[in-house]
């Protein structure tokens, strides 16, 4: 009896063992970022594990400075730069900043992280208001239900990547 007691506690332990190493997450291979066209406008989508697909952000021609005017190259670049921030895992906030004396918007871990070559995802147009770019190239209403915030009347933005990747519709 001792050693059918033993003999199920190892098989037990053994399946255990392998539920957690197949369980383990895959950060960044399930959930790919990409650049594609849609009624003649450019999108950077997120692709899910369960196949669904998002609308992460519009591009617009005159959201961006020369050289990266060309949207269809703009959008590539950024969707790629959204996912080495996912691989990363430090695509949880979106923030606003500055980079080479240029305004620019970032992926970040928390609230406060500068903005550097690591976390940006792409440079504005200096004559930009970052939070009328935000709004257009980002879903507003999803954005909005992400804890828009701007800090003391400001126009810098914060918002919540992971909650407003919830509240947007997929296709």
């Amino acid at each position: 009896m001792l050693k059918l007691t033993q003999v199920f506690m190892v098989a037990t332990l053994t399946a255990l063992s392998n539920i957690v190493t197949i369980s383990k997450p895959t950060y960044g291979q399930s959930t790919t970022f990409y650049c594609d066209r849609r009624g003649g406008e450019f999108f950077t989508f997120m692709r899910t594990e369960d196949r669904r697909k998002y609308k992460v952000m519009q591009f617009a021609l005159t959201d961006f400075p020369p050289p990266y005017n060309n949207i269809k190259s703009r959008c590539e670049e950024v969707s790629s730069r959204f996912q080495r921030s996912y691989d990363n895992g430090t695509l949880n906030k979106i923030v606003v900043g500055r980079l080479n004396n240029q305004p620019v918007i970032c992926a970040t871990k928390e609230i406060g992280t500068p903005c550097d070559h690591n976390n940006l995802l792409f440079t504005l147009t200096t004559q930009s208001q970052a939070k009328d770019i935000s709004k257009r190239l980002f879903n507003p209403v999803a954005v909005g239900n992400s804890k828009y915030v701007t800090a003391n009347g400001s126009d810098d933005i914060n918002f919540d990547f992971n909650r407003y990747l919830e509240n947007l519709q997929s296709e």
